[in-house]
């Protein structure tokens, strides 16, 4: 693990209060990871949470993978709250059912561990992975393609050549674009030049944030950041 990575532990019952019940106001979801499958990983909506009694509720999955999920042995439960990676493990999940309605009922962990980094969110494409941004460039409607050289769950930084750059003024939304990240990501999103800084005479990098993410495009962008930020980790 780098210098800027560093994991923080919560074990203070106050703390992990405080920690689930922001997750829940702001309609938060999260990630069930069988332990040792990461590459099954199913969103679930957090529907409710009891405080009192220390738990939550959160959606059962679909009927193939909740049938994988049962055989499973210990589950990592995550997601991204303030802004940080953070997950905790449970042994088993324990099924709740309101009418016609089916949950997993979650008690609150005895810990919940939290990835800190000096830049929250942002993670570097690795080298061995393709990350690419195809858009229209806005003067002259050429397609182009740039390369993504980070990413984060509210935008990306963009690497051009300068005869892409041109009409990429601070403020210039781009739309569609579609954002591709070699077995990590793959949707149309649009986004905002916020940043740009010259790197070369050759190439520029602008930084880009994300406007009117649905809430599937969010949790594919969420998605994508935690399994960089573990194999960056791991």
């Amino acid at each position: 693990m780098s210098q800027p990575d560093t994991i923080i532990t919560a074990r203070s019952p106050r703390v992990i209060d405080k920690i689930i019940a922001r997750h829940f106001d702001e309609r938060g979801h999260f990630w069930l990871i069988p332990e040792g499958d990461d590459d099954f990983q199913m969103a679930v909506q957090m529907v409710s949470n009891d405080p009192d009694n220390r738990r939550f509720m959160i959606d059962q999955p679909k009927e193939i993978p909740l049938r994988h999920l049962k055989a499973a042995g210990r589950i990592r439960v995550q997601a991204i709250i303030d802004q940080l990676v953070s997950w905790f493990y449970v042994d088993h999940l324990k099924e709740k059912v309101e009418g016609a309605d089916r949950y997993f009922e979650v008690p609150y962990p005895a810990q919940i561990d939290r990835l800190q980094r000096r830049n929250v969110f942002r993670v570097r494409i690795p080298p061995d992975v393709i990350g690419v941004v195809e858009f229209f460039q806005p003067t002259t409607s050429t397609l182009w393609v740039g390369r993504i050289e980070d990413l984060s769950a509210g935008g990306c930084a963009i690497s051009l050549r300068p005869e892409q750059a041109v009409g990429l003024d601070l403020g210039v939304q781009l739309s569609p674009v579609k954002l591709a990240i070699d077995g990590f990501a793959d949707l149309s999103v649009s986004l905002v030049i916020r940043n740009q800084r010259i790197v070369s005479p050759a190439e520029l990098i602008f930084g880009a944030e994300f406007v009117d993410l649905g809430p599937l495009e969010s949790q594919q962008l969420d998605r994508a950041v935690m399994r960089l930020q573990r194999l960056m980790i791991g």
